[in-house]
């Protein structure tokens, strides 16, 4: 299973969607916003965005987006439209997306913020990959980088960096993808940026895996379990511990499958992280069939419906 990053750049159809843009973003008013700024506004929509309230967030953005529009205030606008963007991506509404980019690089390209604008042509990258417009997204991802590396901004040139390799790697340029993946692991460590060198060694994992080089991608996850151990990133461990039990189930090593499977399972728990635990309990069913213990299959599999229709109900119920 390729990591979920991986999976945004790697493209599913070389068609381009027909779909037309509008010319802004349409605004939810709300007259008790009033006496906010617009600044003041978007640190509302900040705090609900952190609290993962989107129904919120979106519209304190939007009404800071109205606020900066009333008051012609381009770089304002320009913002807000990117943090009204990156929701819309969270929520799979990636042509709303697109739109308000669209919208948006316009005036970050007339203003001197350098890094604002960068990171603004890192989202229309990832959202244009997700659309199938991979010439957009490899040129959107070419020109943050340059911009990065002119505002000396080198987590921003590193993260840029990685994608870029990551839609070079999915999109069939192997060497050159690999390369920058590389370049970026090596930046990292230069730097001793140790949340940087752990994403680009990740990068480097899911590549190879995408590239069914199992050997190679088993030596980056274990780079990248130990730094996370020692980072005491819990939430990257597990996925690592998850990512190296797979292919240890590939490769027949059963029982080194199940112990990194338990660990992952234990972290994945501490974590209340829902979706990692019932993946562990269906690959744990799987080794356990394997290795003919059926009543420990039996259970783990039940235990991951159970997960699977729990979250289904939260998709469908909630707000």
């Amino acid at each position: 299973m390729i990591a979920a990053w991986l999976l945004l750049l790697v493209p599913l159809s070389n068609q381009n969607p027909a779909w037309s843009l509008p010319h802004s973003v349409p605004v939810q008013q709300v007259s008790s916003a009033k006496t906010l700024t617009g600044e003041e506004l978007l640190r509302i929509g900040e705090i609900h965005d952190h609290q993962h309230h989107f129904p919120e967030t979106l519209t304190y953005y939007q009404l800071a987006l109205s606020t900066f529009r009333e008051h012609q205030q381009a770089r304002g606008v320009a913002t807000s439209l990117v943090k009204i963007a990156q929701v819309y991506e969270r929520q799979g509404k990636i042509q709303d997306a697109y739109a308000a980019l669209q919208e948006a690089l316009p005036l970050f390209a007339r203003s001197s913020d350098r890094t604002a604008h960068a990171r603004a042509l890192s989202v229309m990258g990832r959202v244009s990959a997700r659309l199938g417009l991979l010439e957009e997204a490899r040129s959107s991802f070419s020109r943050a980088i340059t911009l990065f590396d002119r505002a000396n901004d080198r987590q921003g040139w590193n993260d840029t960096l990685v994608q870029l390799g990551l839609l070079d790697v999915g999109d069939g340029v192997t060497e050159p993808g690999l390369s920058l993946l590389q370049q970026a692991r090596d930046d990292a460590r230069t730097r001793q940026d140790r949340g940087k060198q752990l994403a680009a060694v990740v990068a480097l994992g899911n590549a190879h895996w995408l590239l069914d080089r199992a050997q190679a991608a088993r030596l980056y996850y274990d780079e990248g379990l130990h730094l996370a151990e020692v980072e005491g990133n819990m939430r990257a461990e597990a996925m690592l511990r998850l990512r190296l039990a797979q292919l240890d189930g590939e490769d027949e090593r059963l029982i080194e499958g199940v112990e990194l499977g338990k660990r992952t399972l234990f972290l994945s728990q501490t974590l209340r992280d829902a979706a990692t635990e019932a993946a562990t309990l269906s690959l744990l069913a799987d080794l356990y069939r394997k290795m003919g213990r059926n009543a420990e299959a039996d259970e783990s599999e039940q235990r991951a419906l159970s997960i699977y229709r729990s979250r289904q109900i939260l998709v469908h119920g909630g707000r």
